[in-house]
C-alpha cells in the first residue's frame, strides 16, 4: 500500500509561529487599478501561456513604463458583487496622504480586461467618453481581502473568513485574486489609504477598519504603505504608532541614501496638519528568517526583517496624537 504524501504546513502557519514581522514587504506602487472581475476570468488573466499578442504587448509596455520611470503599479482583481456585469475598473494614483481614486465603467465584456489596464495605466485619454464613462466614486476605503485559495491555500483558509466578517459588518469588502505575500494570509490592501495588512483575523480586521485599535497595538500585522519604498515603509509605521490614525492624513515622501555599514538612511519629508517636517532613521536589517515562501513547496528561503529604528524628528512635527 502506498504510504500518502505528508501534508505540508501552511506557509502563513509557518510565519506567524517564527514571529515574522512584516514591515517593509508591501509593494511600492505609484498607481493602482483595480479590474472587477468574476473570479474565472482570474484564472484566465494569471494564464500567461494564453495570453493574445495584445495582452503580451500590454505588459511590455508597462514594464517599460516602470523600467523608465521607477515607478511601480498595483494590479488587483476584485470579484463583482453581481458576476457577469460588464469590465469596470478603479483607478488609484499616489496623492497627499494615500491615493485618490476614480471609476469607470464600459459596456466592454470582462475579457477585455486588457483594455481595461491599457486606458487606466499607459493611455489615460481614452477614459474620456468612447467605451469609457467616469462614475462618481464612493467615499470611505474599499478592503481587498486575497480569497485565492488555488494559488495559496492559506488565503482560502484565512482570508475567506475575514472577507464575510468585515462585510457582514457592514464594511466595503472584496473577494480579491493574489497580489503577493500568501505566507501573511489573511492579506488584505486597503485602499485609499494605501496600507497592507498581514495575518488578520475576523475579529481583528473588523477592529481595523472601524479604526477601534490604535495603529502602535497592530504595528505587527503592517506590511506597510504602498506609497513609499520598503525601507522607508518601516520609518512611516514608527511616526503611525506615535502619531495615530491621523497620520494617515499626512502627504509624506521618502528619500533613500546609503548609510554605511549595510544600513540605509531614509528621510521622510512630510505635510501635516498644515506643518512641514522631516524625519529620518537609520534603517538596518536583522537577523533573516527562513520560511516557505508557498504552502505547497517545502522549499525555504531567507526572509528579511528589519530592526525597530531610532527615528529623529526635525521641527515642524505636530504633537502626537
Amino acid at each position: 500500500m502506498r504510504t500518502p504524501h505528508a501534508r505540508l504546513p501552511l506557509c502563513a502557519d509557518a510565519s506567524r509561529a517564527a514571529g515574522e514581522d512584516p514591515i517593509g514587504t508591501a509593494p511600492h506602487w505609484q498607481e493602482v487599478t483595480v479590474l472587477e472581475l468574476d473570479v474565472p476570468v482570474w484564472a484566465a488573466l494569471r494564464n500567461v501561456e494564453a495570453w493574445t499578442a495584445e495582452q503580451r504587448g500590454l505588459f511590455e509596455a508597462l514594464r517599460g513604463k516602470v523600467e523608465a520611470s521607477g515607478a511601480g503599479f498595483g494590479l488587483l482583481m476584485a470579484a463583482p458583487e453581481r458576476p457577469g456585469q460588464p469590465l469596470r475598473v478603479r483607478h488609484y494614483v499616489r496623492g497627499a496622504g494615500g491615493f485618490t481614486r476614480r471609476d469607470y465603467v464600459s459596456g466592454l465584456p470582462q475579457t477585455e480586461w486588457a483594455r481595461g489596464l491599457s486606458a487606466t495605466l499607459l493611455h489615460p485619454e481614452r477614459l474620456r467618453g468612447g467605451e469609457w464613462a467616469e462614475v462618481p466614486a464612493p467615499t470611505g476605503p474599499d478592503h481587498h481581502v486575497c480569497t485565492h485559495g488555488t494559488v495559496d491555500a492559506a488565503c482560502g483558509k484565512y482570508g475567506v473568513p475575514v472577507h464575510h466578517a468585515l462585510r457582514g459588518e457592514g464594511q466595503r469588502a472584496w473577494r480579491t485574486g493574489h497580489f503577493g505575500g500568501h505566507r501573511f494570509a489573511a492579506t488584505a490592501v486597503e485602499l485609499p489609504s494605501g496600507l497592507l495588512w498581514a495575518h488578520l483575523t475576523p475579529e481583528l480586521a473588523v477592529r481595523v477598519a472601524r479604526r477601534e485599535v490604535h495603529p502602535a497595538q497592530v504595528r505587527g500585522h503592517l506590511r506597510g504603505f504602498a506609497g513609499l519604498p520598503a525601507p522607508a515603509q518601516v520609518l512611516d509605521r514608527e511616526l503611525l504608532a506615535r502619531h495615530g490614525w491621523d497620520w494617515l492624513s499626512a502627504e509624506r515622501a521618502a528619500r533613500v541614501e546609503p548609510g554605511g555599514e549595510g544600513a540605509v538612511r531614509v528621510t521622510l519629508s512630510f505635510v501635516w496638519k498644515g506643518a512641514r517636517g522631516s524625519a529620518s532613521a537609520l534603517i538596518r536589517e536583522a537577523e533573516p528568517l527562513r520560511l516557505p515562501g508557498s504552502s505547497h513547496k517545502a522549499d525555504l528561503g531567507a526572509v528579511r526583517q528589519y530592526a525597530v529604528p531610532d527615528v529623529w524628528v526635525a521641527d515642524g512635527e505636530p504633537s502626537p496624537a
